[in-house]
């Protein structure tokens, strides 16, 4: 990966040729100050950082968690000077040149001084602290840069159209006032069902009224006869 190959808006780990280690911010510290060190690369964001031109050659390191700048302590330029994160403010300190070695790895030196990033006494092991150092062409001052990929909530996702709505399937304002219009209605329907089973039931009721009349007249029939004979009798008397 040639220098100007650095994407600004990606991540990068950087592990050390020496233990395959990559760099941190120790304890997930978000405050000035915060140690840069070595750990086994677990992916997390303290472990992570944007390489970032900054003109004329040279780079800002900026660590994904916390948002601040690889920094030389009290812009030190000796041998031995460790590095820790700080708020970006443009210093020299804060400035790295990135350079490719014949065995496919980088070198990072500091533009103040020109020394490189170094593992601080060889040190193997997790926590090993960073520093500065003459270049000496060490394992321990060689790193192999990156790229991660991209997260799945970092890439943007293509801007949809919303689907055309069907004219048809959208009821108009008098027709819902129809429907509701209807619903209401209904229930007067179902109250006249009663109604029309009086209607049908009167004719059964007014039977048994007119029979006893019919019958009233055929009883009195019969007196009626009476008094025409027993007026005939009378006469013939």
């Amino acid at each position: 990966m040639a220098k100007n190959e650095f994407v600004s808006n990606r991540y990068y780990t950087i592990s050390a040729k020496a233990t395959g280690r990559v760099l941190e911010v120790a304890d997930f510290d978000l405050e000035n100050g915060g140690a840069i060190q070595l750990w086994d690369d677990a992916g997390a964001e303290s472990q992570q950082w944007k390489i970032l031109d900054a003109g004329d050659g040279f780079y800002k390191l900026i660590c994904r968690h916390s948002e601040k700048a690889v920094d030389i302590t009290v812009g030190g330029t000796q041998d031995g000077a460790w590095v820790h994160q700080w708020d970006f403010v443009g210093a020299d300190n804060q400035l790295w040149s990135i350079e490719p070695t014949e065995d496919g790895y980088y070198k990072i030196k500091s533009k103040i001084g020109g020394k490189c990033l170094d593992i601080v006494g060889m040190d193997a092991c997790n926590g090993a602290h960073i520093q500065i150092w003459e270049d000496v062409d060490g394992d321990n001052q060689k790193w192999r840069i990156v790229q991660l990929p991209v997260k799945a909530e970092e890439k943007k996702p293509a801007a949809k159209k919303p689907a055309a709505k069907k004219p048809a399937a959208k009821k108009s304002p008098a027709k819902r006032t129809e429907t509701k219009t209807a619903a209401k209605a209904a229930p007067a329907k179902k109250a006249e069902a009663p109604k029309a089973a009086e209607v049908k039931a009167e004719p059964k009721t007014a039977a048994p009224v007119e029979a006893p009349k019919a019958a009233e007249k055929k009883a009195a029939a019969p007196k009626a006869e009476a008094k025409k004979t027993a007026a005939k009798k009378t006469v013939k008397k």
